[in-house]
């Protein structure tokens, strides 16, 4: 069994203990947050063996193995770096840190120590953008000309007031773009493969916030292929999030918020695979799926066992963080940037 301890009894940290109970070869030995009311709650909720108000503690309990780190992005850092520290491997909730600098931070903090690293982006292991890796892989799509991303979600005022570190620059590190859009970004990059460039404007619309609630990118792939990343939390009430990629020999939509693929391929009937499903957290976070936290846990926990890396360790981790950085100083310099960005 694999020890783990959740340090974070937010909302984040609820999706990972909902996960742990589908992966039975794990167990929840502990639970550190620093409000202790909520801590014993979500320890006794989920079954934990311990509550510990600091991380100190649980590092020095022998039965944990791996830390997840489900806290407010500032902290993820120094959390990541005590735990190498003490040879406890790290698996850390989207997104790795708030900027590319302290991702190389964490990802060499951990090296030093000789622990694995993860960085969270389950929906890598949804079937229907397997599928259209697979696809892609194969090309089916042939010669790949454009990629696009759009997260058009809905957050109310009392989202962003809650936990006081949401859309903040000091402890979030932005807006839309590193919570919500993170994932299409990253599935995005893992399908069509690097970005070269990018242009990119943020703006806020909607919510007194201090970073974006409307994040725009112009993209350029290393193959060649353009792209557009459109994010918000402002589109009123919450439309559910898809992937488009266009190819010399056809077109797959992955309408990742409503569970369906569709392919348009040359001399093929168009076809849709997959239910249609509700609209998912476009509206309401609780609404997340935690089946593919499990899968990406299972995959973390037999890389410590076979001395692998992780399907998503570090490296794979910053490139999505690095997307968004560029988007961010491509606003701020009104130009475009070229990647990597260091």
């Amino acid at each position: 069994m694999v020890g783990i301890c959740i340090v974070g009894a937010g909302v984040g940290g609820g999706i990972h203990a909902r996960a742990l109970q589908d992966v039975g070869e794990a167990h929840l030995v502990a639970v550190v947050d620093t409000d202790k009311d909520r801590g014993r709650q979500f320890a006794e909720k989920w079954s934990s063996d311990h509550y510990y108000p600091d991380l100190e503690q649980t590092l020095g309990d022998k039965h944990v193995d791996v830390v997840h780190l489900c806290a407010p992005p500032f902290m993820h850092r120094e959390q990541a770096a005590r735990c190498a520290q003490a040879g406890k491997h790290v698996l850390i909730e989207k997104p790795l840190a708030r900027t590319i600098a302290e991702a190389n931070a964490i990802i060499s903090a951990c090296e030093a120590g000789g622990v694995k690293l993860g960085a969270i982006f389950q929906h890598r292991f949804m079937p229907l953008p397997r599928k259209v890796k697979t696809a892609l892989e194969e090309g089916r799509l042939g010669k790949l000309y454009l990629g696009d991303a759009y997260v058009k979600w809905y957050r109310g005022d009392e989202y962003y007031k809650g936990g006081g570190w949401r859309a903040t620059r000091d402890l979030e590190g932005g807006g839309t773009l590193i919570n919500q859009t993170i994932h299409s970004i990253d599935l995005l990059q893992w399908l069509m493969g690097p970005v070269a460039d990018v242009t990119g404007r943020t703006a806020t619309v909607g919510h007194q916030i201090e970073t974006e609630d409307v994040g725009l990118a112009l993209l350029g792939f290393r193959n060649g292929a353009h792209g557009v990343i459109e994010g918000s939390t402002a589109t009123y009430p919450g439309f559910p999030e898809r992937i488009e990629i266009h190819g010399k020999n056809g077109s797959v939509v992955l309408n990742e918020g409503k569970n369906q693929l569709e392919w348009h391929l040359r001399g093929e009937e168009p076809s849709i695979e997959g239910a249609a499903a509700e609209d998912g957290y476009a509206r309401d976070l609780s609404a997340v799926s935690a089946e593919e936290h499990a899968a990406q846990f299972r995959d973390f926990y037999a890389a410590i066992r076979e001395g692998r890396r992780p399907a998503i360790d570090g490296a794979e981790g910053r490139k999505a963080l690095e997307i968004i950085e560029a988007v961010y100083r491509s606003s701020e310099l009104g130009q475009k940037v070229t990647l990597p960005i260091g």
